[in-house]
């Protein structure tokens, strides 16, 4: 890893945290499903941060598989990175900025936005995004 340099770092960024988006999907998925309530509801997030760490603490034991997986993306990602660079004439600092943005923040926030809305259509519960932002039901 690194041999790979910084494209290891970012895809190892990556791959753990759509690992980490999957599991905050799954433990919504299994919260609602049990208790048919949302888990965003102030007096439920204890009960589903007790599902949550379950899958948490199953994911470090699949740290070396996301190592595995990091490495093998990181010269595609090193190659999006120059892709960037030379497309849109961008210094290699810019390019790797817009690439951290994308996948890393972006893609982060999208996967775990996608991935909740898919398990609280298979649970019935509807997430109530709002609540997360300190808004009423």
């Amino acid at each position: 890893m690194l041999k790979l340099g910084l494209a290891a770092f970012l895809s190892y960024g990556f791959v753990s945290n759509m690992s980490y988006s999957l599991c905050v999907s799954l433990s919504y998925y299994i919260y609602a499903a049990k208790s048919s309530a949302t888990p965003f509801l102030p007096g439920n997030r204890a009960g589903f941060l007790a599902v949550y760490s379950g899958f948490f603490v199953a994911n470090n034991f699949l740290r070396p598989a996301r190592l595995a997986v990091a490495t093998y993306l990181a010269p595609s990602l090193e190659a999006f990175i120059r892709s960037l660079q030379s497309r849109l004439r961008l210094p290699r600092a810019a390019a790797t900025a817009l690439t951290v943005l994308c996948f890393n923040v972006c893609g982060t926030f999208a996967a775990m936005f996608v991935g909740i809305q898919i398990a609280a259509l298979a649970s019935g519960v509807p997430p109530r995004w709002g609540l997360l932002l300190g808004g009423g039901p």
